[in-house]
């Protein structure tokens, strides 16, 4: 597999937050926050692949709540963890 094929940290961390922060037409760039939160769930979507315990986890990361994540960031976590495998 040649390089150009794999996706750099900075490509898929860019990816990532713009997904956690909400795509639009023309947004190009995650707040701060997205950011930091889309390293997070990154960092355990790679390490915890098998843990079935994992997607209400990247959730939470994602809404920031205290196991109460809304319908919005659990849609958002899923398309994540479809972006990541793909």
């Amino acid at each position: 597999m040649s390089t150009a094929t794999i996706p750099s940290r900075a490509n898929l961390l860019r990816e990532a937050s713009l997904t956690i922060c909400g795509r639009r037409e023309g947004k190009t760039k995650a707040c701060n926050s997205c950011l930091r939160k889309a390293d997070a769930v990154v960092r355990l979507a790679r390490a915890g692949e098998q843990n079935r315990d994992l997607v209400p986890r990247l959730a939470d990361i994602v809404c920031g709540s205290a196991s109460q994540p809304c319908r919005a960031c659990w849609y958002k976590t899923t398309t994540l963890l479809l972006e990541l495998r793909g």
